[in-house]
C-alpha cells in the first residue's frame, strides 16, 4: 500500500508564497435599519406640517381663561318664569245689612220765581203796489207772426202754402208738440213736393266763410210730383240761398240754406231747405285754411325773442340758458289763438243737393 502524504507534504506549496483570499467587513448599516429610520423620518415630517396646519387654522389670539371668567356673556341669560302655586279662594266679605231708610219729612217748597215772557207784535207786510200797465207798443217795423192755432184737418198742401217765406235753419231741431196727431192726406199729390226730396244742383257762385254772402245754383235734374204725373221743378231752375260766416275749430262743411226757387217760366217758390252733398250729409264740404301761423306766430315771436335776451344777458363762461315766460304786456297785445276762426272755402260748379225741408205746393202755378 502506498502511504499518504503527510501534512508537510501537502502545506508545503502555502509556505510557498500563495496566501488564501479574506472578506472585508461591509460597512454600511442593514437594509432593515434603514427602512425603520426613513418611516421615522416620514412620521416626524407628518407630526410637524400637521401642527403647523394646526396652527394656522386656529384664531390668532385666544383667550385666557381667567378673561373668560372675567368677561360678561353677551347673550342674555335665558329666564325662567316662576312657577307660581295656586293660592286658595279667599273668603267673600259677607255683604252688610243695609239699614231702613228713614221716613224723610216733607219740605216747604220755595214760591217760583216769576217769569216774564217779552211778546213782539206781528210784522205787518206792505200793501203792494201796483205797477202802472205799460203802455201798448206800436210797431213800426214788418212783423213775423206764426199762428199755431189752425185746425189739423186742413192738408199738408195748404200748410205749406200759408207758411211764411223765412228760411229754415240747417241744423235745427223739429220737435212734436202733443201726444196725439191726426192723420191727413195731400190734397194735391200731382202738384205737391214732398219733404225729405233731394233736388240735385250744381253752384255757379264760389263761397267763403271769411264773410256772409248770398249764393246761386242751378238745378240739375227735373223733380216731379208726389204721384209722378208732372215735372214740377224742371231742369235749369235756380236756386237763391245765404250763408253765413259765423265758423268754428274743426268745421269742414259750410252751411248753406236755400231761401227761393226760381223756374224757368217764371213761377217761383220759397223753398227755405237746408244744402247737403249728393248722398244727404248736411253741409257742404270745403277746403279749410286754419291760419296756423298766423295763431301761433305771437307765441312762437314771443319765444324766440326770450330766448334771444337771455342768451345775450348770460355770462361768457356760463353754459345754460334760461328762458322765462315774457311780460304780461307782451302776452295781452299777442291775439289768442281761439280768437282766430278758420275760413271754409267752397269752389264753383260743385254738385250739391237740396234736401226739402216742407211740402212745396204748386197748384197755384200749374192750374193757370
Amino acid at each position: 500500500m502506498s502511504e499518504l502524504p503527510s501534512a508537510t507534504t501537502t502545506n508545503a506549496p502555502a509556505d510557498s508564497g500563495v496566501l488564501p483570499v479574506i472578506a472585508r467587513a461591509r460597512s454600511g448599516a442593514p437594509a432593515w435599519v434603514l427602512v425603520l429610520v426613513a418611516i421615522g423620518i416620514g412620521v416626524l415630517l407628518f407630526a410637524v406640517l400637521d401642527a403647523r396646519r394646526r396652527a394656522l387654522s386656529a384664531p390668532a389670539v385666544r383667550p385666557r381663561v381667567a378673561d373668560a371668567v372675567s368677561a360678561p356673556s353677551l347673550v342674555p341669560p335665558l329666564y325662567v318664569p316662576p312657577v307660581i302655586e295656586p293660592q286658595p279662594a279667599a273668603m267673600s266679605p259677607m255683604p252688610m245689612p243695609t239699614p231702613a231708610a228713614l221716613p224723610s219729612q216733607p219740605r216747604a217748597q220755595a214760591p217760583a220765581a216769576p217769569t216774564y215772557v217779552a211778546t213782539q207784535p206781528a210784522y205787518q207786510l206792505p200793501a203792494p203796489t201796483q205797477s202802472p200797465a205799460p203802455p201798448p207798443r206800436v210797431a213800426t217795423e214788418p212783423m213775423l207772426v206764426i199762428d199755431n192755432t189752425a185746425g189739423s184737418g186742413k192738408a199738408s198742401g195748404d200748410a205749406a202754402g200759408q207758411s211764411s217765406g223765412a228760411p229754415a235753419q240747417a241744423g235745427g231741431r223739429a220737435t212734436v208738440a202733443g201726444t196725439r196727431t191726426g192723420a191727413g192726406v195731400l190734397a194735391n199729390k200731382a202738384t205737391t213736393v214732398q219733404q225729405g226730396t233731394l233736388i240735385p244742383a250744381v253752384l255757379e257762385t264760389a263761397l267763403d266763410s271769411t264773410s256772409p254772402g248770398l249764393a246761386r245754383a242751378i238745378v240739375s235734374r227735373d223733380i216731379r210730383g208726389f204721384d209722378g204725373t208732372r215735372v214740377l221743378i224742371p231742369r235749369g231752375s235756380r236756386l237763391i240761398g245765404e250763408y253765413g260766416s259765423d265758423t268754428e275749430s274743426g268745421q269742414k262743411r259750410m252751411l248753406v240754406n236755400w231761401i227761393r226757387l226760381i223756374r224757368p217760366d217764371g213761377a217761383t217758390i220759397a223753398i227755405g231747405s237746408p244744402a247737403t252733398d249728393p248722398l244727404g250729409q248736411g253741409g257742404i264740404r270745403a277746403s279749410v285754411n286754419s291760419h296756423f301761423f298766423e295763431r301761433f306766430a305771437g307765441a312762437i315771436l314771443q319765444s324766440a325773442l326770450d330766448v334771444g335776451v337771455n342768451l345775450a344777458s348770460r355770462a361768457a363762461d356760463s353754459q345754460v340758458i334760461v328762458a322765462l315766460p315774457g311780460n304780461v304786456g307782451g302776452a295781452a297785445r299777442t291775439t289768442s289763438p281761439t280768437n282766430i276762426k278758420p275760413t271754409l272755402k267752397v269752389k264753383a260748379a260743385k254738385s250739391i243737393s237740396i234736401f226739402v225741408a216742407r211740402d212745396l205746393d204748386f197748384t197755384g202755378v200749374e192750374n193757370r
